[in-house]
């Protein structure tokens, strides 16, 4: 492990991580002056899936599982927004359709997955490079839980929901709809809105953790009907927006309300020349 990025993994340890968030953060820069801004996501290891007493067993949530990390990389801050989608894209899948509000904030949604890769594409030939992609479900689950190991990256007491999420206990039914993003309490490594809000498409086919091949950078089964979501629904209850919770859906439709959020390979602090809008910003917020 370089000295630099074991540093951060023992600080993040130590629950030093809002911190450290704070410095390791880039802003990258989209069409229009809209901007992306991502967070540094350290390597590292953590129990993946939920105990018995916690898990939903008809997800295949139920086989606790140890899993490394072995490449840092940086994570979306926030659920990929409306501006940022129509800044690559130039669609709006969304418009006119129900439990939508449409704000340049709000999460970019009814996506498919197949939506998302399209979005990875274009976003990759815009940079001019091939580091940006979906996150497997493994970074997904590692980056929600930044270091806990309770049912959510709160704690236990699903009555704290409101104060972290967008759930069914604060949106059903006067504002049924995804709402604009960064609005309520960070996890422990500074990203917003992982429990609830936007179900958030991840890499990986859906299927039992057993097949999912090995426990070192899982990439999930290598074949399936569905692919994951992750992070739950505004609608759902607390306990479907637990850093363990699992849905999923065929690659090939829109649901009303999934999005993705960006992840970017690469060293930290790693600033990549933009061939049409200038540089990656590193630093702070």
């Amino acid at each position: 492990m370089k000295p630099i990025i074991g540093a951060i993994a023992v600080a993040l340890s130590a629950g030093l991580g809002a911190a450290y968030a704070q410095e390791l953060e880039i802003t990258v820069a989209l069409p229009g002056g809209t901007t992306m801004e991502m967070v540094w996501i350290p390597p590292g290891t953590f129990t993946m899936g939920a105990p018995p007493g916690e898990a939903n067993p008809q997800k295949y949530e139920d086989l606790q599982h140890q899993v490394t990390i072995t490449q840092g990389g940086y994570m979306g801050k926030y659920e990929l927004t409306q501006e940022q989608w129509e800044s690559i894209m130039g669609t709006r899948p969304w418009a006119g359709l129900s439990f939508i509000i449409e704000k340049p904030r709000a999460p970019a949604t009814y996506l498919s997955w197949d939506d998302g890769q399209e979005f990875i594409v274009k976003l990759n030939e815009s940079k001019g490079t091939q580091h940006y992609r979906l996150p497997t479900e493994a970074e997904w689950e590692y980056t929600c839980r930044a270091g806990t190991i309770t049912p959510w990256s709160f704690g236990t007491q699903d009555s704290l929901i409101t104060e972290y999420a967008w759930s069914h206990n604060n949106t059903w039914p006067f504002e049924p709809w995804c709402h604009e993003v960064g609005q309520k309490l960070p996890n422990p490594w500074g990203l917003y809105d992982m429990h609830g809000n936007a179900w958030e498409w991840v890499q990986d086919w859906y299927g039992d953790y057993e097949t999912a091949g090995g426990f070192i950078d899982p990439k999930g089964n290598p074949e399936g009907k569905f692919r994951v979501t992750r992070g739950g629904i505004f609608i759902a209850p607390p306990s479907g927006q637990r850093s363990a919770s699992r849905d999923a859906g065929y690659p090939f439709y829109r649901e009303g309300g999934a999005g993705i959020r960006v992840w970017r390979e690469g060293a930290v602090y790693t600033a990549v020349e933009d061939h049409s809008w200038g540089v990656v910003k590193a630093g702070k917020r």
